[in-house]
């Protein structure tokens, strides 16, 4: 019982390590980049010719992903009230541990001198709690979870009807991303048009 208990001390690092992979996040938009920190990049165009010569007809444009990603509002606005989450569930966790372990500790120091009922007592009663402190670590990663891949779903819902909207009003037939895995190598700085797309997001999204 007693080794048991012990166990229990190793569920704040366990807790620390899950709750940074839920916080970064290790989903990918369209396997090029994380959500919500990247920018979902449709796979004709991770994979397309490149279109759009000096005589082609064909006006089409790049966005950098990352300075979008951080600098629409919305999003980081997102991203920081998940944070935010994440560390006041933390700490909520961490608190009930250290008084778990303080009590765990108590009861080692004590235990020599109480009778066999009152031993055994104390001993399921920190079982319990052990069992607690384990689902309630369980509980809150798994929310956070379904919180983070909420938000992905709504970012890609919601990008994906900017992006369009953005193009039309810029009269571009391509708006591709500049970003690990999008096929575009290289881009013509009088082609990236990263600004102006933050800005036509902030201003549909102030809030």
């Amino acid at each position: 019982m007693i080794n048991q208990l012990l166990k229990a001390l190793l569920f704040v690092a366990v807790f620390g390590l899950t709750a940074w992979a839920v916080l970064e996040g290790t989903r990918t938009c369209s396997e090029a980049s994380s959500a919500p920190n990247s920018l979902p990049v449709q796979p004709d165009q991770a994979s397309g010719p490149v279109l759009g010569g000096p005589n082609s007809g064909t006006s089409m444009a790049y966005i950098r992903s990352e300075e979008v990603a951080r600098d629409f509002r919305w999003m980081a606005r997102q991203k920081d009230a998940l944070k935010a989450r994440l560390l006041k569930a933390e700490k909520e966790w961490e608190g009930e541990a250290s008084r778990f372990q303080k009590d765990l500790q108590d009861f080692q120091r004590k235990a020599a001198g109480m009778g066999e009922s009152q031993r055994q007592m104390a001993e399921q009663s920190l079982a319990r709690r052990q069992q607690n402190l384990e689902e309630m670590r369980e509980g809150m990663v798994t929310e956070l979870s379904k919180t983070e891949e909420a938000l992905d779903a709504e970012l890609r819902s919601l990008m994906d009807g900017e992006f369009k909207a953005f193009a039309q009003k810029a009269g571009y037939d391509y708006l591709w991303a500049l970003q690990p895995g999008s096929g575009l190598l290289y881009g013509d700085s009088a082609r990236d048009v990263t600004r102006s797309l933050v800005d036509f997001l902030n201003q549909r999204h102030p809030r």
